[in-house]
């Protein structure tokens, strides 16, 4: 089967740095996908090439068999890819229901807007409660919740989540990670998981992939062995990688 989204030796700099390079993924089409790597290695740094927030330097970004990379991002929400940043990135001053109705603007389907907001409440019956709430009170937790919901409010084919578990406490880990599965499976949204809790993207993904650098150290860590200047992506399936 041919992937929805490809990504073909990307490069992408910071000014003089260099961030990633060679970086080849391929993603099926209502699979759940992890990307693992140390800090610094440059996975924030591929989801926002894949969403067109960055323009690579080389390489070519495909989806749906269309070159993407250089779209402006608005374009790239409307052909079905929506991203879950790090951070957290809400509006503050405005209230949890209208943060997750931001969520549906380049839509026209006010009615169908609506439905979809009740349906993301039926994720997330917190929010239902707290709708009225300025964003800013809500909880680490909560406000992961309410990110994840204004994504989806675009009715994306493929979610891109940026570390959804930092700094949440362990039971909002484990329930943040039952609605990600909940969505691929009720919704067949393909989901891109970039995420430091390398046990929990690992029992949820199908597959993924480890982008590494030049350091034995993080390579015995994931793959179990050492081996010099390694640089770009190694695709693995957890059941014969992950012990």
């Amino acid at each position: 089967m041919a992937p929805i989204l490809e990504t073909k030796n990307l490069e992408v700099s910071y000014g003089p740095v260099n961030v990633t390079k060679g970086i080849s993924i391929g993603i099926e089409e209502g699979k759940i996908v992890t990307i693992l790597g140390a800090n610094g290695s440059g996975k924030t740094t591929i989801l926002r090439t894949i969403s067109g927030l960055i323009v690579p330097d080389k390489g070519t970004v495909t989806y749906k068999g269309k070159a993407i990379q250089g779209m402006e991002p608005e374009e790239i929400v409307k052909m079905g890819i929506s991203q879950v940043p790090e951070g957290r990135e809400i509006f503050q001053d405005l209230s949890v229901y209208k943060n997750i109705l931001m969520g549906g603007f380049t839509r026209k389907d006010k009615k169908e807007v609506e439905k979809d907001i009740d349906r993301m409440y039926s994720y997330f019956p917190l929010l239902k409660e707290r709708s009225n709430q300025y964003a800013d009170t809500l909880s680490g937790g909560e406000q992961q919740m309410l990110v994840i919901a204004r994504a989806l409010m675009s009715r994306p084919h493929m979610l891109l989540l940026d570390e959804p578990s930092l700094g949440l406490a362990p039971a909002f880990v484990k329930k943040i990670f039952g609605i990600i599965k909940q969505i691929n499976e009720e919704e067949k949204t393909t989901i891109l998981l970039v995420e430091q809790n390398a046990k929990m993207a690992l029992e949820l993904a199908s597959h993924g992939f480890i982008v590494l650098r030049k350091n034995p150290d993080v390579q015995e860590f994931y793959l179990g062995v050492r081996e010099e200047g390694i640089r770009g992506t190694r695709r693995w399936k957890k059941k014969k990688v992950w012990r």
